[in-house]
């Protein structure tokens, strides 16, 4: 499949729709005429968001500017600025107000989100669950402050991802004072253990009964934790804090395990044998748990050692390489969302969140592709998912840019059988249908190359 195709598996029709019909009803609510958008409106908006994020200028409008240095043809062949503008200042996904939920104004996109996401996710064994942050500057409720994070300021979300990046399942954090966990599942396992058990409810039916394996960092790791996870029939590994670890475990205290040399490690199972505890000594002493890994088969790693002024091999045990091996898929995502996000700004709060999902979405598309062999990069996907949205609907009335067919991926717009029209030309130019070197003054309009008559057919794959 195209990056075309694959981005609107999760950006299509269902949501084209949803924002047709609210940013009309948001414009007439303010006193604006109705912008009367289209699903190829929303589709080219979209796609102008998402080429912004690998050629950015510092202002918008530069786009549209006749400068040498700033003009871009294939996005004013695409839509007007004033059409951008309007859909832009126009743009609403929900019109009825939810006090008790303070993402009200986003509901419905996160809801056809959170469904595309796991319709589309192709089950692995290992999902990671974890915090992802949105970055937001302004001034506003939700926003929250985390040190030691690569983005500190933002928006906060609770995220479940495969350990190549996938994202199958989110929630944005709303805050204290709102219910933003089942009741049940904080009395189970606390307010940090419920977000894990919160989206696991997104899970397909037919999903439920695989033997998933979680793996969760110590903020939301506790022994109640694991025991209903167990009951679930899923596994989960971990680190955890000490103040949440029962005192008779039997492992050494924190202070004395401290004074061990590196690559030192105690084990302890529980009574029932449901789940092993490992303290081991890095650079710091490090406690994890699990339902399903120990320390053996142990393993080796690398460390430098300031006594012998060398790197040296240390031993680690088992449960700390799948540890280190299958948690980062939150990190994933994130690296890769933040390295070419979209780069157009907004007034209004919810635009960063918006954003996010749109680039989300799109790396979602680009996993998917990797995992059916794909060999494009991540910006190499956006860029070639952009390029074709803006010259499928590109105004015919004008040239549009010339394009190398031999580009990676240029084949999925010439064979994809829809709005290719032959037009006559304001200049003339040879024939690039192979084995043709007629002068010819007709091309198609959307491969924007000469084409005569007779092989316009063929060009496009179309039996004559």
């Amino acid at each position: 499949m195209s990056p075309n195709e694959l981005v609107t598996l999760f950006l299509g029709e269902e949501i084209f729709d949803l924002t047709i019909k609210e940013s009309s009803l948001y414009a007439l609510r303010n006193g604006r005429q109705d912008p009367q958008l289209s699903r190829e409106d929303i589709a080219i908006f979209i796609g102008i968001l998402v080429f912004t994020s690998y050629l950015t200028a510092v202002n918008t409008r530069f786009y549209w500017q006749e400068a040498a240095d700033t003009h871009n043809e294939l996005i004013c062949q695409a839509m007007t600025r004033n059409c951008f503008d309007t859909i832009k200042r126009n743009l609403h996904f929900c019109s009825e107000e939810d006090p008790a939920d303070r993402y009200w104004k986003l509901r419905p996109l996160i809801k056809i989100l959170q469904v595309k996401y796991m319709e589309h996710f192709v089950p692995q064994q290992a999902i990671s669950h974890d915090e992802a942050m949105i970055a937001y500057f302004g001034r506003h409720g939700l926003k929250q402050a985390i040190r030691n994070k690569p983005i500190r300021f933002g928006f906060k979300a609770w995220a479940q991802n495969t350990p190549d990046g996938y994202l199958l399942a989110f929630e944005f954090y709303q805050g204290r004072g709102v219910a933003e966990h089942t009741d049940d599942n904080v009395q189970l396992v606390g307010k940090s253990g419920a977000t894990v058990l919160d989206l696991l409810e997104h899970m397909k039916q037919e999903f439920r009964e695989l033997p998933f394996q979680f793996f969760v960092d110590n903020y939301f790791m506790s022994i109640p934790l694991m025991q209903e996870m167990t009951k679930r029939e899923y596994d989960v590994t971990g680190t955890i804090r000490e103040n949440r670890i029962p005192g008779t475990t039997g492992l050494s205290a924190t202070k004395e395990f401290r004074k061990k040399e590196r690559g030192m490690h105690q084990a302890v199972t529980s009574r029932d044998g449901n789940v092993i505890l490992v303290r081991w000594q890095d650079n710091a002493p490090v406690t994890l748990a699990s339902t399903c890994y120990g320390d053996v088969p142990p393993g080796k790693v690398r460390r430098y050692s300031r006594v012998q002024k060398r790197h040296v091999e240390v031993d680690r045990p088992h449960v700390v390489g799948k540890y280190n091996e299958m948690m980062g898929g939150t990190d994933r995502m994130d690296q890769n969302v933040n390295h070419c996000r979209i780069a157009v700004k907004g007034k209004k709060w919810w635009w960063p969140i918006f954003t996010w999902l749109v680039d989300t979405a799109v790396h979602n598309a680009w996993r998917l592709y990797c995992r059916a062999g794909g060999t494009m990069t991540y910006v190499q996907f956006r860029r070639e998912y952009a390029c074709t949205i803006l010259r499928r609907w590109a105004r015919g009335s004008k040239p549009m840019m010339n394009r190398n067919l031999a580009a990676p991926g240029s084949e999925a717009i010439r064979f994809d059988g829809m709005g290719h029209i032959i037009i006559k030309a304001p200049s003339r130019g040879t024939c690039r249908n192979e084995g043709c070197t007629a002068k010819v003054g007709t091309k198609c309009v959307k491969c924007a190359v000469f084409l005569c008559v007779n092989c316009f057919a063929g060009f496009h794959g179309v039996a004559q």
